[in-house]
């Protein structure tokens, strides 16, 4: 299962504009704070949402424990700052017993730049000055951007057993062409025999990118 690192953090700056993405089918949003399942329709509502993933319905308690799963990696990005969360559940088209699941976080930062072109130098730099991330250049319909990509190897032990899992994100880091923030969007996935669609999938959300006018607090 992904996982969100969930020990205590700095919060994230507050950006003063937010975006829009449009998500593919499958993608389901989760909770970021603890008020979006407030209440027992919000709660019901959510399950069935999770459940119908799995062809579960909402009083079935795989359907809710799953749920539960999925609201916690919410609340996990919420409190490390992130604006938003969503999950996907795919199969592969190789091995329609194997799963793909894709996290989506998003987050705005905000900047100090001239120009999109000053912020892409800058954060190429900053980002390659890390030799666990790769970065590559990203054009994007609403202008350059940086993409980078990091892994990270875990294990997780069932019984007496452990079993390596490999995390893998692609994150796009977008400039806004007012100079005043950075845009950051984020898959991460488990399924690396899958990683090729899953970056496929990524860039396909990446080019969905638009800014909300400036003065609009993210979402």
């Amino acid at each position: 299962m992904m996982s969100i690192d969930t020990d205590p953090a700095e919060p994230l700056p507050v950006a003063e504009r937010g975006f829009n993405l449009g998500l593919p089918d499958g993608f389901h949003g989760l909770p970021i704070e603890v008020s979006d399942m407030a209440g027992a329709d919000a709660a019901t509502s959510f399950t069935g949402d999770i459940g119908g993933i799995f062809g579960l319905s909402a009083d079935d308690e795989n359907a809710q424990a799953t749920a539960a799963v999925f609201a916690g990696l919410g609340l996990a990005a919420g409190r490390q700052g992130l604006d938003y969360a969503a999950i996907a559940y795919y199969l592969s088209p190789d091995d329609p017993t194997r799963p793909i699941m894709i996290l989506l976080t998003g987050y705005v930062a905000p900047s100090d730049h001239s120009h999109p072109a000053d912020a892409v130098a800058n954060l190429r730099h900053g980002l390659a000055a890390d030799a666990g991330i790769s970065v590559h250049d990203l054009r994007l319909p609403i202008g350059p951007a940086v993409a980078s990509v990091s892994e990270k190897q875990d294990q997780v032990v069932v019984g007496e057993y452990p079993f390596p899992v490999l995390t893998r994100q692609l994150t796009a880091w977008v400039p806004d062409p007012d100079g005043t923030a950075i845009g950051v969007v984020t898959v991460t996935t488990n399924s690396f025999q899958d990683w090729e669609r899953v970056c496929t999938v990524g860039l396909d959300i990446f080019d969905t990118f638009e800014w909300e006018p400036l003065g609009a607090a993210s979402s």
